[in-house]
């Protein structure tokens, strides 16, 4: 299957670089001081027909509730230590 879309063409160049690129954007950004937009072209591309992007977002899903998970954990641990931390400290009532 085909698919038609508009292309935003863009020439980037930081100060700091020697030579300057160009970009292919699915929008028209601003100009400013190191991006100037040079035009647009419609573009086709060729999507299989029996695309699916179940498997992909599965994928990703997948990888953020690893994330998530590592962050819990990471929480987990820095407040059981907080409490070791008070747990270790000797009580007195005066």
């Amino acid at each position: 299957m085909k698919v038609k879309t508009i292309a935003h063409i863009h020439y980037l160049k930081y100060d700091f670089e020697v030579n300057g690129r160009y970009e292919v954007l699915s929008f028209k950004a601003n100009d400013d001081s190191f991006r100037t937009y040079v035009g647009e072209q419609e573009i086709e591309i060729e999507v299989p027909d029996d695309y699916d992007p179940r498997g992909q977002k599965i994928a990703s899903l997948e990888k953020q509730k690893q994330n998530v998970m590592a962050e819990y954990q990471k929480t987990v641990t820095e407040i059981n230590e907080r409490i070791n931390k008070l747990q270790a400290l000797e009580y007195t009532n005066e």
